[in-house]
């Protein structure tokens, strides 16, 4: 959808939050990568990192606690120029970029297809000097080796993230998956990446996910890649937010639905609970 029907006059994006002073890093960095040719079946998602800069205006700071997060500071640095191509043509200097975020500041990736969250976590993985678990959320695992007869297609898009960022399986947990390669159960059965399917995070309450996802990360920071996918039917480090795809989202409730997630994640900047 390119035209907006929500009315944002004198509203500024994410929810009016200010950049720092000159000279100092920002709490949250935001980068956009908009790359979509990683989704063969129903592209779209390049046009998401501009959508939901322009819908950011109609959130509030305010977290679903009721905490004001308004002194939070966000750098917006826009979308990356990309060369024509997969992210395979990309990731390199995706990954450069996005490393530039300073210490101390969360990086906040906007995809784009999942293919994003590759070089995000290999980024993660220098910017964290290895100490980084991840949570991704998915309805897919993402973890073949060549999926649609390519190696950058988005049903790899983790795959390629640990080869490339020398990142430990164990150290990764899927939540929400549902549709699987017989290829991704073998290779989180042998390399010991850690499983909650959808069935199971729905019985479970949100303390027991904590504990369980908590119980493994241990010291490490916690990086979040969310594919909005999982929405469908049903301690932190930084977080990508991809697969959202303007064209075919009626009422624009896949872009409102990961912009709540967003900021959800800047307000935990507030409350203290992210790395």
């Amino acid at each position: 959808m390119s035209e907006h029907h929500f009315n944002t006059a004198g509203l500024k994006p994410w929810g009016g939050l200010q950049p720092p002073p000159a000279g100092s890093a920002p709490d949250v960095r935001i980068l956009g990568v908009p790359m979509d040719r990683g989704s063969f079946y129903r592209p779209g998602a390049a046009k998401a990192p501009a959508e939901l800069r322009k819908l950011s205006a109609i959130f509030a700071p305010v977290s679903e606690q009721a905490e004001l997060f308004d002194t939070v500071t966000v750098q917006d640095d826009g979308d990356l120029t990309l060369v024509d191509g997969d992210m395979g043509a990309n990731v390199d200097a995706v990954a450069a970029e996005i490393e530039k975020t300073p210490a101390g500041t969360l990086p906040i990736v906007l995809g784009g297809d999942h293919t994003t969250a590759s070089p995000t976590l290999i980024a993660q993985q220098r910017r964290l000097n290895g100490r980084m678990s991840i949570l991704y959320i998915d309805a897919h695992p993402d973890l073949n080796d060549s999926s649609r007869h390519s190696r950058w297609s988005n049903g790899c898009a983790l795959r390629r993230g640990l080869e490339l960022g020398q990142i430990d399986p164990r150290k990764v947990t899927l939540l929400g998956c549902r549709d699987y390669d017989w290829e991704e159960v073998q290779f989180i059965r042998k390399m010991g990446v850690t499983l909650v399917p959808a069935a199971t995070a729905h019985r479970w309450t949100g303390s027991q996910l904590a504990d369980e996802i908590g119980s493994r990360i241990g010291s490490d920071a916690l990086h979040i890649s969310l594919d909005i996918d999982s929405l469908d039917p049903s301690m932190l480090g930084g977080l990508d937010v991809d697969e959202v795809a303007p064209p075919l989202d009626l009422g624009y409730v896949t872009s409102l639905a990961a912009l709540k997630f967003i900021f959800e994640f800047i307000g935990m900047v507030k409350l203290g609970t992210t790395a």
